[in-house]
């Protein structure tokens, strides 16, 4: 018994153990820049990042996309021992993220300056919408680099190269501190230096894409042609849950920075910027766990390892839970320590702030809960639940967003995110429940410690 478990936890650690690992890296390289302009820039540079985060939400819906569609598609091509039919869906998805990536930023570049001043009224905030959209139209143009470096790694976990995730993300993360050091410290670039390392690393990453799948031992040995569209078509059903759920996040953090400019409390961009990142740090090792587990369950019920994958599923939601509540203890203790991180010394951090940080992350463990339920309908392919689920944040955020500053002070905005964090999990659990049931499983089934 002490056996099987222990095999069964040394697989998820490979698959997503590694994946972990590389979005602790990834939490790092999209914290770099806060952490930077915050201290260097100043409150108006996080002011500013406020206005750049939703933008950034429509570039992760992207690479959300096609990575968890595309690594369920291929990992169970791989299960069922159509490896040649994998390397061609693999090939294709590279194809169809390019070519998306450069119409959204010919889109991107045309749409930036009229959305974000559409929101700003006065000469201090059309100056930091200026400031974002200075750094929006440098990393704009890496979205295409950007679409490749989610694309491989979700790629190396299913070719059965998961540390290679973590070597990967960690080579972008490490270039996009050292740039980010360089130019804004050393040169004085501000913005623009920030803007401008995110780039170069991206652009890093793509040429290491480029390089793995097609001079390493991973290179694509069957014979040229893409795979069907139909492939493709199954993949946006899986992953278009997830990627809504992430563009969800534009509509809900513009309309929130628009409150708080309506409320003139334009002070708070630079503390919602601060909880945005620290988000980032929750949120995206949490994804690296359950993301990285998904291939493996799906090559595991592609292969009818029942036995198996329940197991999986199990040990799955163990760690995913310990690892939340690790997090959440250590975020309301420390609250104003991990903001300070981020704070320039001669800036203030009020009670204000304090309290707003603490609203954001009230009910944190329920995002543990949360993750783990949508992780297993994307490894076994529900697309239309998925979807349901990636719509309650747009039904659970916005009403309370227009509704808590009209009775209370203008910080208790941040208990939106709590009231999400509840609302998704309730949501996933009810839509899950018929859909176990559907492929013969139940809860009973997954937690049966026989």
């Amino acid at each position: 018994m002490k056996d099987d478990f222990f095999s069964i936890v040394t697989e998820i650690i490979k698959y997503g153990g590694s994946t972990f690992a590389a979005l602790v890296a990834m939490s790092i390289y999209t914290s770099t820049d806060g952490f930077f302009i915050g201290n260097w820039v100043g409150a108006e540079g996080l002011e500013a990042m406020a206005l750049i985060y939703p933008i950034t939400m429509i570039f992760t819906a992207l690479g959300t996309l096609f990575e968890t569609g595309g690594s369920a598609v291929v990992s169970e091509k791989i299960g069922e021992g159509k490896k040649q039919l994998a390397e061609k869906i693999m090939r294709a998805n590279y194809v169809y993220a390019i070519i998306l990536g450069v119409i959204f930023v010919i889109i991107g570049n045309l749409l930036i300056k009229p959305l974000l001043y559409s929101i700003v009224d006065s000469p201090e905030e059309y100056q930091i919408a200026d400031l974002a959209i200075s750094f929006l139209r440098i990393t704009l143009c890496g979205l295409p680099f950007l679409l490749m470096i989610y694309l491989t790694g979700a790629f190396m976990r299913c070719v059965d190269k998961p540390m290679h995730v973590f070597y990967f993300i960690g080579t972008t993360s490490i270039t996009n501190v050292i740039l980010d050091a360089l130019f804004i410290i050393v040169f004085g670039w501000g913005m623009e230096g920030a803007a401008l390392a995110t780039f170069l690393a991206q652009v890093l990453g793509g040429v290491i894409s480029f390089w793995y799948f097609r001079y390493s031992k991973q290179k694509f040995v069957s014979s040229f042609g893409l795979g069907s569209l139909k492939y493709l078509i199954q993949e946006f059903k899986i992953g278009i849950g997830f990627a809504v759920g992430t563009l969800m996040m534009f509509f809900i953090e513009f309309y929130l920075n628009s409150v708080l400019l309506s409320y003139n409390a334009a002070h708070l961009l630079a503390i919602l910027t601060i909880s945005n990142i620290i988000l980032s740090l929750v949120y995206l090792p949490l994804n690296g766990l359950d993301t990285g587990i998904q291939p493996l369950i799906s090559r595991l019920f592609g292969a009818k390892k029942e036995h198996t994958y329940l197991k999986v599923m199990r040990y799955g939601f163990c760690l995913t839970m310990i690892l939340t509540f690790a997090m959440y203890i250590a975020l309301m203790i420390f609250t104003e320590e991990v903001a300070r991180i981020f704070v320039a010394e001669n800036e203030p951090i009020t009670p204000e702030m304090i309290l707003f940080l603490r609203f954001t992350f009230l009910l944190q463990p329920f995002v543990g809960i949360y993750t783990w339920l949508v992780g297993i309908m994307a490894a076994l392919e529900d697309e239309w639940r998925n979807f349901v689920v990636s719509l309650t944040p747009l039904v659970a955020q916005v009403p309370f967003i227009w509704l808590l500053p009209k009775f209370l002070p203008i910080e208790y905005v941040a208990l939106n995110y709590s009231i999400q964090d509840i609302a998704e999990a309730l949501v996933a659990f009810l839509l899950i429940r018929p859909f176990l049931k559907e492929k013969g499983l139940s809860f009973k089934k997954i937690f049966d410690l026989r």
